[in-house]
C-alpha cells in the first residue's frame, strides 16, 4: 500500500544546506522490521538501525520535542531546544507497539503515531489503494488497547491518518486510481466527477469520524492530521483546521523555520533503511542544491481520437522521458488546433474553453509514477479572449482535475500570476509557480515565482548559478544541443532542459542528447 507513495516525494521542495538554529527537524518514519534484506520495503526501517539512528540523534546533541512544546514556542512561549527533532511515524503498523514503542521509551524520546482508523480491527480491502495486490494482514496493525497503552505512557500522540483516505479512487476516464484526499472521483456511468460541495462533504464525513473513533477509543481527541501520501491543497487544511485539527503534518522535505505555518509542516521522509551515514546527511540537509533537468511537452502529440492509438502515443512518451531520465516535465494542456499559437480547447475539463480530451491527468499521473518524474503543467493562453479572471479560473479548473506539481506561466503580471497560483493551490499543494522571461534582469526581479525561464543560453556572458534560473534551449539538431547543454554545465548553470520534444520523430535525437541532458551517472 506505500509502492506509489515515492511519486509524490518527487514534487516536494528539497531542503535547505543545514538547518538554522530555530528550526525544527520532523522525521518520517514507517514500519520497524527485523527482516527488511530479506523483504525490501522502501519506506521499512531494520529494527537494529533504528537503535542506532536513535542513538546518533542523542549522541550528536538532536533533542527530541512533543508537540505541546512545538506550540508553546510557536505561540511565544518556551523556545525549542537547539537541534529540535520531532518522530513521527505513519500508518499505526503493529511494529511500532512491538519494536518503536520500546526503544522511545528506553531513550524517552516522544512522537506522534498517524493512525489511519479504517484499519485498526479491520481486515484491509484485498485490493491496495492504487489496484495493487495488498499484502498487508488485519494483524500488521495495532490494537485499540495498545494504542490505549502508549497514549497513556505520554511518549506517543495519536494523530489522525484519515478515517479511508489512505487509497485510491477513479481519477479519470482512463481508470487511474489516485490519492482519495485530493482527487474527483469520476463516475464511470456519467463521466462527470465530483463537485466542489460532494467533495467537501465526502472529506468533511471522512476526517470526523477519524476523530470521533480516535476519541472514543482513547479519550483524546486528535489535533494533528498526517496527510496519506503527503497528499493535500488548501482545502483539505481548512476543513481539518475547522475538525479541530491546526497542526498538518506533510510530506513536503525540509526543515521548519518558524516561517513555515504548523498546518504544513515538512518532514524528512526516511527511506530505503539507510546507513547511518546516509540518516545522517537526511537529517542534516543536503550540502548542494539539486540540478533541474526539464523537457517541455506538447499534449497535441500524444492525443489521438482513436484511444488505442491515444495509448500508444503515451507509452511511446513514457519510454523515451524514462531513458532521458529529466527531472521535471511541463505538460502544454491546451490544443492549438488551428496552428496559430493560440489555444483552441484544453485538456482538462474547464468552464471556458472546450474539451478536446480528458488527457492531462492520464498522462501527468503514468509520468510521474512510471518515469519518475516531476509534472508541470503550461498553458497557452497569451492570445485568447479570456479575461484575466476567466483565465485563472481555467488555472483553478487545471489544479483540480490534475496531479500537477507546478504551473508555468508565460503571461501576466506578478500579481496576476500570484492570485492564479493562489486559487490553483485550493485544490493542489504544494504548487510551484514557474515564469518565463526574456532575460535575466527581468527574472532577478521575479520574486513571485520559485523557478525563472530563460530563452536559450547566454552567449555574451556566463550563466548564472542561480538556482531558480532554467536555461530552455529550442529542440534542434541533437549534437548541436548537446553542445550547448555541456556548455551551460561547464559554466556553471544548475537547470537546463529543451523545449518542443516530438518523441514520435525522436527530435531531438534520443542517443545524441540523452548523455548531456539525463541526470544518471551513466546514462544509457
Amino acid at each position: 500500500m506505500k509502492r506509489l507513495l515515492a511519486m509524490f516525494l518527487l514534487a516536494l521542495t528539497a531542503a535547505p544546506a543545514f538547518a538554522a538554529p530555530d528550526t525544527l527537524t520532523i522525521l518520517c518514519y514507517h514500519e520497524a522490521r527485523d527482516d527488511v534484506r530479506d523483504y525490501p520495503d522502501p519506506y521499512a526501517v531494520d529494527s537494529e538501525a533504528l537503535v542506532r539512528q536513535f542513538a546518533w540523534l542523542r549522541a550528536n546533541g538532536y533533542t527530541p520535542v512533543k508537540l505541546d512544546e512545538v506550540i508553546a514556542a510557536r505561540q511565544g512561549g518556551k523556545p525549542l531546544p537547539p537541534k529540535a527533532v520531532l518522530l513521527t511515524f505513519d500508518d499505526s503498523y503493529l511494529s511500532f507497539h512491538t519494536r518503536v514503542y520500546p526503544l522511545l521509551r528506553a531513550f524517552n524520546f516522544p512522537a506522534v503515531l498517524g493512525v489511519v482508523g479504517k484499519w485498526i480491527g479491520n481486515p484491509p480491502s484485498s485490493a491496495g489503494p492504487f489496484g495493487e495486490k495488498s499484502t498487508v494482514p488485519e494483524a500488521s496493525f495495532t490494537t485499540w488497547n495498545q494504542l490505549r497503552e502508549m497514549t497513556a505512557s505520554g511518549l506517543v500522540e495519536i494523530a489522525s491518518h484519515s478515517y479511508d483516505l489512505h487509497r485510491g479512487v477513479p481519477g479519470n476516464p482512463q481508470g487511474n486510481l489516485q490519492p482519495a484526499a485530493t482527487s474527483r472521483i469520476r463516475d464511470a456511468a456519467t463521466g462527470g466527477y465530483e463537485s466542489d460541495a460532494v467533495w467537501r462533504a465526502r472529506i468533511r464525513e471522512d476526517l470526523a469520524r477519524n476523530s470521533q473513533l480516535i476519541e472514543s477509543e482513547t479519550g483524546r481527541r486528535p489535533r494533528v492530521v498526517v496527510w496519506p501520501y503527503g497528499s493535500y491543497n488548501e482545502e483539505l487544511v481548512r476543513i481539518a483546521g475547522e475538525l479541530g485539527m491546526p497542526v498538518a503534518l506533510t510530506l513536503n522535505s525540509g526543515f521548519n523555520t518558524p516561517e513555515v505555518p504548523l498546518n504544513a509542516l515538512r518532514r524528512v521522509l526516511i527511506e530505503h533503511n539507510p546507513s547511518l551515514g546516509d540518516f545522517a546527511l537526511a537529517v542534516r540537509g543536503p550540502v548542494h542544491p539539486e540540478p533541474l533537468r526539464l523537457i517541455r511537452v506538447s499534449l497535441d502529440r500524444v492525443y489521438s481520437a482513436d484511444a488505442a492509438q491515444q495509448e500508444l502515443n503515451l507509452s511511446r512518451l513514457l519510454d523515451r522521458i524514462k531513458l532521458l531520465n529529466p527531472s521535471h516535465v511541463v505538460l502544454q494542456a491546451t490544443a492549438d488546433l488551428d496552428g496559430d499559437g493560440v489555444a483552441d480547447a484544453t485538456y482538462f475539463p474547464t468552464q471556458h474553453l472546450p474539451l478536446r480530451a480528458d488527457l492531462l491527468n492520464r498522462v501527468a499521473w503514468q509520468l510521474a509514477t512510471r518515469s519518475g518524474v516531476v509534472v508541470f503543467a503550461a498553458l497557452q493562453v497569451t492570445a485568447t479572449r479570456l479575461t484575466e479572471n476567466q483565465i485563472a479560473d481555467t488555472y483553478e479548473d487545471l489544479a483540480r482535475h490534475s496531479s500537477v506539481a507546478g504551473l508555468l506561466f508565460s503571461h501576466g503580471s506578478s500579481e496576476f500570476t500570484q492570485r492564479a497560483a493562489e486559487r490553483a493551490r485550493r485544490w493542489r499543494a504544494p504548487l510551484k509557480v514557474v515564469r518565463e522571461h526574456a532575460d535575466e534582469s527581468q527574472a532577478a526581479a521575479d520574486h513571485a515565482a520559485d523557478y525563472v525561464v530563460l530563452p536559450g543560453a547566454p552567449r555574451d556572458a556566463a550563466p548564472s548559478t542561480n538556482g531558480r534560473f532554467i536555461y530552455l534551449l529550442p529542440a534542434g539538431e541533437g549534437r548541436q544541443m548537446a553542445r550547448e547543454m555541456r556548455a551551460l554545465q561547464l559554466r556553471g548553470a544548475l537547470n537546463f532542459g529543451y523545449g518542443g520534444d516530438d518523441y514520435s520523430s525522436d527530435l531531438p535525437p534520443l542517443r545524441q542528447i540523452a548523455p548531456a541532458l539525463s541526470l544518471r551517472t551513466h546514462p544509457n
